[in-house]
């Protein structure tokens, strides 16, 4: 991902774009490891959150974009401790250890990213026209389905 951009611009960017080709060409010049396994985790059916482990309320950050504590783009490697029945998850993660870190997490990135972890969790990014068959079509090596 390019340095400068937070997933959420990335989103907004792609929002703007008026041809299915712009839209293939903006997820390939993000298309760093990170974004790739954030888009994998967003459409892959196999890859299901723990919603038990999602705080019951978080305050969203109120510093503006880039001045944040952390950013999605370097949070993704860690999503796996979110994940059902994920093999490297530690055995004595307990729902409420996940629900601290995920609490943390949230409150750390922009309110903007910690929205769209929120939609990562369900499953459903709201990014118009960000579809299972785009992001295939962008990343062919990407494994989104059996």
């Amino acid at each position: 991902m390019s340095a400068d951009k937070l997933y959420s611009e990335i989103f907004e960017d792609f929002d703007k774009c008026t041809t299915k080709e712009e839209r293939l060409n903006l997820l390939r010049k993000h298309g760093d490891k990170s974004f790739i396994t954030f888009l994998q985790m967003a459409f892959n059916p196999e890859i299901l959150f723990d919603k038990e482990a999602f705080p019951r309320n978080y305050r969203p950050a109120l510093e503006p974009a880039g001045l944040n504590y952390t950013y999605l783009n370097l949070e993704v490697s860690k999503l796996y401790r979110f994940i059902k029945n994920h093999p490297s998850k530690a055995a004595g993660l307990t729902t409420e250890k996940q629900r601290k870190l995920l609490g943390v997490m949230l409150e750390a990135l922009h309110a903007d990213e910690a929205r769209i972890l929120v939609n990562l969790f369900e499953k459903d990014l709201k990014v118009k026209y960000l579809t299972k068959k785009l992001v295939k079509e962008a990343f062919p090596q990407i494994n989104l389905w059996k």
